[in-house]
This record gives C-alpha cells, structure tokens and sequence, in this order.
C-alpha cells in the first residue's frame, strides 16, 4: 500500500515537472515574442475553438470571448502587457483599415471646390428648416442585435425621454477613430488612389464632419458644444478605446456641464478594393445614411447605463425618421461597451461610410443636429 502511494506522488511530481518546463519554455518562446503574442492574441478565440471544438457548438461568440478574457488574465504576464482595452476593439460592424499616412507637401487643397460644397450645403440648410417633420408617421424602428438580450423596441419608444432640465445641457462631440475619412471626391484632394479610407487631415475626415454637426448645434439650437480632435487611432489602431477613454474622462472632470458624449465615426463596408456606399436622395439631395451604435455589457465589462443608451438612441432614431425617414440605417446593439459606461447619453453615430463623399455626410449633419434637438428637448 506504501509503495502506491509513493508511486502516485512520484507521478505527481513528474507532471508537476513537466508543466513547469511547459511553462518556461512558453514562457521564453511566446511570452517574450511581442509579435507571435499579438498573433495569439488576433486568433485568441479561433485557438480557443480548434483546441476545445465542443465550445464552437455550445458556445456563443460572446462567451467565447469571456473565455478569452479569463485566459488572458489567468498570466502575470499578460497584465504587463496592457492588453485590457481589446474587447473594445472588437468591432462587428468596421473593418480593421489602416492608417494612412501622408506627405504634408502634396496637400493641394482646391478653395474653389470648397466654396461650391460651403455654398450648396448653405442652401441645403435654408430648405430643410421650411420642412416640417411628419408627425403621423409610424416608427418601424429597426435594431441589429448583436448580444442574447431579448429587448422591446417598443417599450425603449414609449418611454418619455427628456435631458433638457432648465438648462440646455452642454455636448462632447470626439473620435475614437479620428483619421477616419470619407472617398476621394476630387484630385485636388489629398487622398491617392487606393488610399481613401483614412486621412490625418481634419479638413477631409471625421473631424471636419464634427466640426459641422458642432456648427449647427451651437448657431441654430444654442448648446454650448466642446470638440475633441485628438488623434487616438494613430500611429497605431489598436488601443484607440483606452486613448478616447482617457480624453472623455480628462473632459468630463474639467468640463462637469458635459452631458451628451457622441463617439462621431463613419462606417467602412466591403474590403480595399470594394467598398459600399450608405446614402440615399431626400429633398433633391443625396445624404450619408445614419446608423446609431450603442454597446452593452454582453461582454462583462462594467456598463450600468446602457439602457439608458438604448434609449437615447431610440428616441434620436424616432426623431431621425420624423425628418428623413430613409436616412437611418438599423439601430447597431453591439456586446461591445465602446465607452459608452461614462454616462447615460452616451452613443456612437456612424455618418455615412468610406464610400461616401465627404459634402453628403456634411448635409446628413443638418437632419442629426435637429434630432438631438428634438430629442434632448423631449419633442
């Protein structure tokens, strides 16, 4: 009886041993390697299936991932490595485009060009303030649902929703994706061919669409509008969440009348060298479709407001079809958080994609601007 007990615990050793060299050796070949690292964490999940094939079948994406956030964290290692924002780069709907740089030298802007484009979105602003948006008009509002969560889009719509309290409430507009930009609409821009999609020129990408949605908000409607146009995408795309987290938190403490966070993106769809165009024709113009993204907790990151979220969307989609009906695309309801936990008004709005022009997502601007009106205000 002695001796199996000695024989037990000899083997015991031996695979203690064994995992100890396994773990040395890991950690000297993998740990060490920044790059297979980074791979290992790019395939996480597809590692995870093909070595446990039962989790494919039983598994939900999203429990999949948690599986990969327990492994990532089970290694002291892996802290130090600064990997907890990846969740949050997870993007189910944008693509995973690269940045592109460019030679400041060959920026040749043509001022023309931009007069007409100034002067024409002028005149669309004077027409759509003589429409009035219909009243009668039924919401068939559309959801994506990327999480489990079963949700009644029509009890989000019956609940009364208002911010206004007395005081208008003042708005961060940002960009987790700053160098996000829109197709090439003329030579006389800085893109070169096959290089459209981002651009570090505020004149031609997300920034330039911001700065026109924070226009309008201030001049027509009065809300006091803060603008963050700090770069968090570049020079690398990976942890631009951690970066814009850290800029809405530095403007939420020094800027405490700040109420409303809109994470201003444009979507991209279809590879390099196919991409897909969401616009449609309303009031003799053609626009930028919309889409509303709002994140959860699906993925067990701390977000106690994205219901409230949900709501705010909506509301702001209800509003957006009050005006333009065809501008929206469906509601995105990710399992993503996209940072939207740092307040209950708090969402991503997609304006427009790669494929669209930069002027038509400046004339979608006009229709966004007046929803948020409509739907801080409670209309």
């Amino acid at each position: 009886m002695v001796k199996v007990i000695d024989l037990k615990r000899f083997w015991y050793v031996v695979f203690i041993a064994i995992l100890l060299v396994i773990e040395l050796l890991v950690n000297k070949f993998v740990f060490s390697n920044r790059e297979l690292l980074d791979l290992c964490f790019k395939y996480s999940k597809q590692l995870i299936i093909f070595n446990t094939p039962f989790l494919a079948s039983k598994t939900d994406i999203s429990n999949l991932i948690k599986i990969e956030n327990l492994m990532r964290f089970s290694h002291p290692l892996f802290a130090s490595f600064n990997r907890t924002q990846t969740f949050e780069e997870q993007s189910f709907y944008e693509d995973d485009a690269i940045v592109i740089n460019y030679d400041q030298e060959r920026q040749d802007n043509s001022k023309a060009s931009e007069e007409n484009q100034a002067d024409d979105n002028i005149e669309f602003q004077k027409y759509l303030k003589n429409i009035r948006p219909n009243g009668s008009i039924s919401y068939n509002i559309e959801v994506m649902n990327q999480t489990e969560y079963r949700i009644d889009i029509t009890k989000f719509l019956n609940t009364k929703f208002k911010i206004y309290g007395g005081i208008k409430p003042s708005i961060l507009i940002y960009h987790t994706h700053t160098t996000e930009s829109y197709e090439n609409p003329s030579k006389n821009l800085i893109y070169t061919r096959g290089t459209t999609d981002r651009t570090l020129d505020f004149n031609y990408n997300v920034v330039r669409v911001g700065e026109e949605l924070k226009r309008i908000l201030e001049k027509d409607y009065g809300y006091k509008v803060y603008h963050s146009k700090d770069i968090n995408d570049y020079p690398e795309y990976k942890g631009s969440y951690a970066r814009s987290l850290k800029i809405i938190e530095r403007y939420k403490k020094e800027h405490p009348d700040i109420k409303i966070f809109i994470d201003l993106h444009r979507d991209a769809i279809g590879d390099g060298s196919k991409k897909i165009k969401v616009s449609t024709v309303a009031f003799g113009q053609e626009l930028a479709k919309v889409m509303l993204v709002v994140g959860t907790d699906k993925l067990g990151l701390y977000h106690p407001f994205w219901r409230e979220n949900l709501t705010f969307a909506v509301h702001l989609q209800k509003n957006l079809m009050k005006v333009c009906p065809q501008i929206t695309r469906p509601i995105n309801i990710s399992a993503a958080r996209y940072n939207q936990h740092i307040s209950p008004y708090a969402l991503i709005i997609e304006i427009g994609s790669n494929g669209n022009l930069l002027n038509e997502a400046l004339k979608s601007c006009q229709i966004v601007a007046k929803a948020l009106d409509d739907t801080i205000m409670g209309r």
